[in-house]
């Protein structure tokens, strides 16, 4: 029963997180509402069946308000909570009115019905803006008057104690109204300020500071995820790992921050001739991997080749060259770090003749 209800007022996950508590308030205050008239319904019908136009009048307008709050209850459950808090405020503060017409007594000083005009006020200081809040109230407390004035009963009746109930209910409804809206206000600014912290330590997280490209952590991560789509999918996935040649030599000769501008340089340049869905990833030290996932052998062979011969026109000194790896699934590994493993032997191999070249896993 308790998941069930769980399950019924929980709002729909596109809202924002403000506006979701707003939202199982409402759905909380729907459902006690329908279960109130329902009720209501009963006592009327079963435990007092009186067959007068007055019951059976009374008996349509709950049947009304229940069929009017499901309506309202469906679409805050959808995630329109606006309309349903604007349609809930909007029947509490009809509804009253509507027993003047079924109910005449009222204007002969039965006007105890009348105090749920201000049932409508409380709705609308928990659930809607201020400004409607306080519209709300005024449209309330003009009617209550008017009615009052308008009865013949007034001189015997203690109007000016009615009236002041109704406004000073009023009056703390909107005092009330404006700190809760302060206070949900705070909570959305609160929470979208956490959701940028998070999405930006989540990037930092992932980025290396140098050259600002994924990092080995990240690199792993989308090597398993790529290498299980591709056994999934049965499609092709290629690796390159490739490494600067005689990279301490421009740390020995020109310092680190000119190695620090080689690799930030060449960042950029792997970034500039690989697709959209390849990831570039700074290994470590002078080392990066270029995952590319749905890729032909062929295709990755000429883009490792593009790499090495597009590195000498960056206008590094003439020693600083490029030798990479590649490895492919399923040729050279069926898992990530098989596949990582043949990539560094086939980027070992270039190393070991010489450099400036590329090698193919065997």
């Amino acid at each position: 029963m308790i998941s069930a209800l769980a399950w019924l007022i929980e709002p729909a996950p596109t809202l924002p997180e403000a506006e979701r508590r707003q939202a199982k308030l409402l759905a909380w205050v729907l459902l006690f509402t329908l279960f109130f008239s329902i009720a209501i319904l009963i006592i009327i019908l079963v435990l007092n069946p009186l067959n007068t136009p007055f019951h059976f009048n009374y008996a349509d307008l709950i049947i009304g308000l229940i069929i009017y709050m499901i309506l309202a209850f469906v679409l805050n459950r959808r995630g329109y909570y606006k309309v349903s808090a604007i349609l809930l405020v909007a029947g509490s503060a009809l509804a009253p009115r509507a027993s003047l017409v079924f109910d005449t007594s009222i204007l002969h000083g039965d006007f105890v019905p009348l105090l749920y005009l201000t049932f409508s006020v409380l709705l609308s200081s928990i659930l809607l803006p201020s400004f409607i809040t306080i519209l709300l109230a005024a449209f309330q407390f003009t009617g209550l008057s008017l009615v009052l004035f308008f009865s013949t009963v007034t001189p015997t009746f203690n109007w000016f104690s009615f009236l002041a109930y109704a406004f000073l209910t009023s009056v703390f409804s909107i005092l009330a109204n404006s700190i809760i809206q302060g206070d949900l206000k705070q909570i959305q600014s609160q929470t979208q300020q956490l959701a940028r912290n998070a999405a930006i330590m989540r990037e930092q997280s992932i980025r290396d500071d140098l050259t600002c490209l994924y990092n080995r952590r990240f690199m792993v991560e989308t090597l398993k995820r790529e290498t299980l789509r591709a056994a999934r999918k049965q499609t092709p996935l290629g690796i390159i790992m490739l490494d600067v040649d005689h990279f301490k030599q421009v740390n020995d000769t020109q310092g680190h921050a000119a190695g620090d501008a080689v690799l930030q340089k060449l960042g950029t340049f792997i970034l500039g001739q690989v697709r959209q869905s390849d990831v570039v990833c700074r290994y470590g030290g002078d080392e990066f991997v270029v995952v590319l996932p749905e890729i032909a052998r062929e295709t990755a062979i000429e883009r490792a080749e593009q790499l090495r011969l597009g590195l000498k026109s960056l206008g590094f000194p003439p020693f600083v060259k490029l030798s990479l790896g590649l490895a492919f699934y399923p040729e050279n590994g069926r898992d990530d770090e098989a596949l990582l493993k043949s990539a560094d032997d086939a980027l070992y191999e270039a190393k070991h003749d010489g450099g400036d070249c590329v090698r193919l896993a065997a």
